[in-house]
């Protein structure tokens, strides 16, 4: 089954969680969520320039993308981020930044 997409919604964070299986974004325009399955989190989060980075990247008050999945007006399929630092590396478990 293809999926489909809804619009993408510019946003806010107001709040990140994790609830019932959950990671959950408070945000100006509502609340949305990704499901939570066997420790990951199915979702994406991926800079402007295509370059997918963890969760840990998002902090409140950030500005952000959301890509929802069309059968739902909650589900996040993606997370569109404008990231503060330049990744060097992806060979490391390491996060470097200049």
């Amino acid at each position: 089954m293809e999926k489909k997409y809804k619009n993408i919604i510019s946003t806010c964070i107001k709040n990140i969680k994790i609830e019932d299986n959950k990671f959950i974004l408070e945000t100006k325009d509502g609340e949305f969520y990704a499901p939570i399955i066997k420790g990951s989190v199915l979702c994406n989060i991926e800079t402007f320039e295509k370059k997918i980075v963890p969760i840990s990247y998002l902090e409140n008050n950030d500005l952000i993308k959301i890509k929802l999945i069309e059968e739902s007006n909650s589900i996040i399929e993606k997370i569109y981020i404008n990231t503060k630092y330049d990744i060097i590396t992806d060979s490391s478990s390491e996060d470097y930044i200049s």
